[in-house]
């Protein structure tokens, strides 16, 4: 029987972790190991229906996301399916209990020495107020990747989903976090670089399988998915992951060169060119598109807000290592060339992507 009580915070999930009650996380795969409920399944909201059997049917499931949208949306799915579930308002970004597995593997995993590090006066500044999510990420590993281990960094943005994101790199990287501070409008960090290859090199050579890389199939077309597959990327090869994005059909014109040489085709072929968008600049949304106006008003909305457009997304991932795989079944059936399509693209066909996803513990597809 549906559940009739009104309303469910977050916070409520402590009493429902020690009464044994479930706890359904459906957030991404990536969002979930960043932190989490303890005792949580992850079932993302994007593939519930189709992974119904792994829900119990004689408990009440109780859901949230990131704040509590996309929770709401999951147990109106359940209902429909005859399930009992409620939603647990505000989601994880609104939890302050006892069972927030990124606290507690914070306190497990942080080093003994850290509450004797003082704040280096010299450290490294930076200002990255304005940059949205992955951007302030993005600009961390970057400026680490620079700096010498002892080295400390200071960053300031005015993203606030930068403090548990920020914590969540470092515990992934090894670093230290010295100072995590938000003010009315912008949030502080001060980060020391680890020594994170000593003990491996003192104990010589060995080859491990790690099994933490991150792969996904972009087929959609949209820009506002392709967007979202680029900061899904880019913020899983930052946290130190292998990534991997095998592009197939309407995937394709997402990677195409704006400035590729025009092509003589014919029949069929030149159809395809003729319907198909010419860059990822071009690519329409995938709700409210209204003849490509709907388009150019998110791309200006975006730039507004000081998103970074899908081919500036595109670049970063190229210069962070994101390997990019053009499906090249796809590319004869879309009548693609090679030279259509951005330099930095390889090229590969099923084989290569079941291969990198083999080693990958994250695997989507968008």
């Amino acid at each position: 029987m549906k559940n009739t009580q009104t309303k469910y915070h977050v916070n409520d999930a402590d009493q429902l972790v020690e009464a044994n009650e479930y706890l359904l996380d459906v957030r991404e795969p990536f969002e979930y190991e960043m932190g989490h409920i303890a005792e949580a399944d992850n079932v993302s909201v994007n593939e519930i229906e189709e992974r119904l059997d792994e829900l119990p049917k004689d408990r009440r499931i109780h859901v949230y996301c990131q704040r509590g949208k996309r929770g709401a949306n999951a147990v109106e799915i359940l209902d429909r399916h005859g399930f009992d579930a409620v939603n647990l308002e505000e989601g994880y970004s609104a939890y302050t209990g006892r069972f927030d597995s990124a606290i507690t593997a914070a306190e497990e995993n942080a080093p003994a020495s850290n509450e004797n590090i003082g704040i280096d006066p010299n450290r490294v500044k930076v200002e990255a107020s304005g940059l949205q999510c992955p951007g302030p990420l993005l600009k961390v590993n970057e400026v680490m990747g620079e700096l010498e281990p002892g080295q400390q960094m200071e960053i300031t943005v005015t993203d606030f989903g930068f403090c548990t994101d920020v914590e969540a790199w470092a515990r992934k990287t090894g670093h230290s976090i010295l100072k995590n501070e938000k003010s009315e409008d912008k949030v502080m960090v001060v980060l020391q670089k680890n020594a994170l290859q000593a003990k491996a090199e003192g104990e010589g050579h060995q080859m491990v399988e790690t099994k933490d890389g991150a792969t996904m199939v972009v087929f959609s077309g949209d820009m506002d998915k392709a967007l979202a597959s680029f900061i899904i990327a880019t913020g899983a090869k930052s946290m130190g992951k292998d990534v991997t994005m095998f592009f197939t059909f309407w995937g394709l014109n997402v990677i195409k060169d704006p400035n590729a040489p025009k092509k003589n085709k014919s029949g069929l072929d030149k159809a395809f060119s003729m319907m198909m968008p010419k860059s990822a600049s071009k690519l329409p949304i995938s709700n409210m598109n209204m003849f490509g106006l709907g388009s150019k008003m998110i791309q200006y909305v975006m730039k507004k807000k000081k998103v970074d457009a899908l081919t500036e997304m595109i670049e970063k991932a190229d210069k962070l290592g994101v390997k990019m795989v053009a499906c090249t079944m796809s590319m004869d059936i879309m009548a693609i060339d090679e030279d259509e399509l951005l330099p930095n693209v390889n090229f590969g066909g099923v084989g290569t992507y079941l291969g990198d996803a083999e080693n990958g513990n994250l695997n989507l597809f968008i």
